[in-house]
């Protein structure tokens, strides 16, 4: 099996991540892999790589969402899931970057997130199109890695796949480890080349 040929279209598809590099370099390798895929850049690091030549990715539709467009520009990838292949929601994270709300209004948050994502998993299903969502984990001393409080009983409980990717040493190959998934045993590992990425 492919490391692209992992994602289900049964459900929501999570990707956790420690290194924002390697988090990049996987979506990116990801994008090129399918056709017609799109890709909700919130952080906006796939668009700056893409426009300056350094990603080959040929045929994804980017969107780059902002607190007033992005209800708007929702709508528009569900609409067009249908015509695509892959839906690449990255991040979580950045996903509460956009809005200015005060600190009490982050229940409000999550559960827009929720259903947000629910409403592109959803349609995801119906059309048979995988949708990935990208989650950064944070480090603790106590606990190790783990993952940002504001999404992590939402992904823990709607994923269908979670997957984990990092570098393998030396930093020219990705490693992709499964933390859940239906049909593949958790801790199985695949190695991805870094290939979508251009090096100078």
């Amino acid at each position: 099996m492919e490391f692209h040929e992992i994602l289900s279209a049964r459900g929501l598809n999570t990707l956790m991540f420690a290194d924002p590099y390697a988090k990049f370099c996987f979506t990116a390798n990801l994008a090129s892999k399918f056709k017609r895929p799109i890709y909700f850049d919130l952080d906006t690091t796939f668009t700056a790589y893409l426009r300056a030549g350094l990603v080959k990715a040929a045929g994804v539709d980017i969107y780059l969402p902002s607190e007033s467009n992005f209800i708007l520009m929702l709508k528009d990838v569900l609409s067009s899931i249908e015509t695509s292949d892959l839906v690449i929601f990255d991040s979580v994270n950045s996903f509460y970057s956009l809005f200015r709300l005060p600190e009490k209004s982050l229940g409000s948050l999550n559960h827009l997130l929720s259903i947000l994502l629910m409403l592109l998993v959803r349609r995801g299903m119906d059309c048979r199109v995988p949708v990935l969502a990208t989650s950064m984990l944070r480090y603790r001393h106590a606990a190790g890695w783990i993952q940002s409080p504001t999404s992590r009983r939402l992904l823990q409980n709607k994923s269908a796949v979670k997957l984990k990717v990092d570098w393998q040493e030396p930093q020219d190959s990705l490693i992709l480890t499964v933390l859940g998934h239906g049909s593949v045993p958790e801790g199985s590992e695949m190695i991805c080349e870094n290939t979508a990425v251009l090096t100078a």
